[in-house]
């Protein structure tokens, strides 16, 4: 559960994983990942990335080694696009960017405020 991209590159420079699993909103966004990416490539490691599969399809796929990603049905209500899977390989959507929209359903999730002083 690494979250920076300092922590990445220690683990990694240490030879102390065989495979990184970054996670891009946890490292601070796509810059972030391609950096970790990057010291992943120059010591020959594989590449798994963690979590939110609808970004890291997209990441996986530009990395030069074959990758795994995640996949978690659970997290199909989130998002109105859903990522094609086929013959266990997850098809990059041809559709601009990223472009992932936040469901309606999800939008109506509730949240818990907190209001502080007065």
């Amino acid at each position: 559960m690494l979250s920076t991209v300092t922590d990445l590159k220690e683990l990694i420079t240490a030879k102390a994983c065989d495979s990184v699993q970054p996670n891009a909103p946890r490292l601070g966004g796509i810059s972030q990942y391609l950096q970790v990416m990057t010291f992943a490539d120059e010591a020959s490691l594989d590449v798994a990335p963690h979590f939110v599969m609808e970004i890291h399809a997209h990441l996986a796929a530009c990395y030069p080694r074959e990758t795994w990603v995640e996949h978690f049905d659970w997290l199909e209500p989130i998002f109105d696009e859903r990522l094609e899977i086929k013959d266990s390989r997850m098809i990059i959507p041809v559709r601009p960017g990223l472009r992932v929209n936040l469901s309606e359903r999800a939008r109506g999730w509730p949240v818990e405020s907190t209001v502080v002083g007065n």
